[in-house]
């Protein structure tokens, strides 16, 4: 890959996650350190195991409650 293509790369992933962000209607900075900490993790067997990754500098209740928040209730329509 030559450095054009890899900066277009990382500019293209940029805006996407800051769509993503922006599309995300509670917690969104923990949403995004959890992804941050899923996507760098490979050896991760749980939620607690994640919220220790360096990546995701939120505590661990963050974690759950940023969980609990994006899955929508049974009421959301959406």
């Amino acid at each position: 890959m030559t450095k054009n293509e890899t900066a277009t790369s990382v500019e293209e992933f940029l805006v996407w996650r800051s769509n993503l962000f922006q599309g995300l209607k509670a917690r969104k900075e923990t949403i995004i350190e959890l992804l941050d900490a899923l996507s760098s993790n490979q050896q991760a067997h749980s939620v607690v195991e994640l919220s220790l990754n360096p990546l995701f500098r939120r505590d661990y209740n963050s974690l759950y409650r940023g969980i609990q928040e994006f899955l929508p209730t049974q009421t959301d329509p959406n």
